[in-house]
């Protein structure tokens, strides 16, 4: 640093170099606070996070709540659809089933018992189910049936999936079968009223594609595997008309069949005593469900 004395006032005077790095930093200073300004001016301003409002709350809620009503029916009427198409395939393979193992038994069908005090031994199936009964969640039977060996071992195709399972004390478990077969196949009763079919080849009134085989049972009423019908029957006099057990009616008021030819269907029945029936034997005075299921269950003279 230069030092001048003036007439007793001193002067200090930078030397050159100094005063260009000294004007350099000033400049540069300015230009970081210019930067500085437009970043500032750009960067938006950060608002203070809000909550929802208990109104908006409420919005959100109703809108969800009106949604969920479009859908559900919609999800409900798809899971519908998907247990009936299930449980059409299950009743398919029975009837398969039925046809293979006449086959293989020089066309004889398998024994189908009627009653709780039949002695255990082979037969179409074992097991009583009640309501419930002992074997309600028992799978033993349905392993040990006639019949398992053509349906691959399987236990689930023995019951309809839209059926709710059972609960034994704390225990709940799926009910193992509501499926039944017509009790006048494979019957060791000689009735003189109505005709019963102990080989495949002995159904021909009524015709195979009209003989019933399997029954979707409901299980109110299920109980041996024997499908009960009323063997007095007599069509000219619908006064005495008996509905034993009840046909299923998960299926839109209707229950999946089989029949002797092999096809299976739905059918859906059109007097409301069979959609709502007593648990025991109900007479049912001209109930024509009763008619259809009699004329297609056996032959009479």
């Amino acid at each position: 640093m230069l030092v001048l004395d003036l007439g007793g006032t001193r002067l200090a005077c930078l030397p050159p170099a100094s005063q260009a790095a000294r004007s350099e930093a000033v400049r540069t200073s300015t230009v970081l606070r210019v930067a500085m300004a437009r970043d500032s001016a750009k960067r938006p301003t950060r608002a203070r996070p809000r909550g929802f409002t208990l109104v908006e709350l409420l919005v959100v809620i109703a809108i969800l709540g009106v949604l969920a009503s479009l859908l559900l029916p919609a999800l409900s009427a798809a899971k519908r659809r998907a247990q009936a198409t299930s449980c059409l395939s299950n009743l398919k393979q029975f009837a398969v089933a039925l046809q293979l193992y006449a086959q293989d038994h020089e066309d004889r069908l398998p024994p189908n018992a009627d009653g709780r005090e039949e002695a255990l031994g082979a037969k179409w199936v074992e097991g009583w189910l009640g309501l419930p009964g002992p074997d309600c969640t028992n799978t033993l039977y349905l392993r040990r049936s006639l019949l398992a060996p053509y349906l691959g071992g399987e236990v689930g195709v023995w019951r309809c999936p839209a059926v709710r399972p059972v609960t034994l004390g704390t225990v709940t478990q799926p009910r193992v079968r509501t499926v039944s077969l017509n009790c006048f196949l494979g019957s060791p009763v000689e009735s003189p009223v109505a005709r019963t079919y102990r080989r495949l080849g002995e159904i021909t009134q009524p015709a195979p594609a009209e003989a019933l085989t399997f029954v979707e049972e409901r299980v109110e009423t299920i109980n041996d595997g024997s499908f009960a019908l009323q063997w007095d029957f007599r069509p000219e006099e619908p006064g005495g008309w008996v509905l034993r057990d009840k046909p299923g009616v998960l299926h839109r008021r209707g229950a999946h069949l089989s029949f002797a030819d092999g096809h299976v269907e739905l059918h859906r029945w059109r007097d409301a005593r069979t959609v709502s029936p007593p648990r025991d034997d109900g007479v049912m005075p001209g109930n024509a469900d009763i008619l259809w299921l009699q004329q297609r269950g056996t032959w009479r003279e």
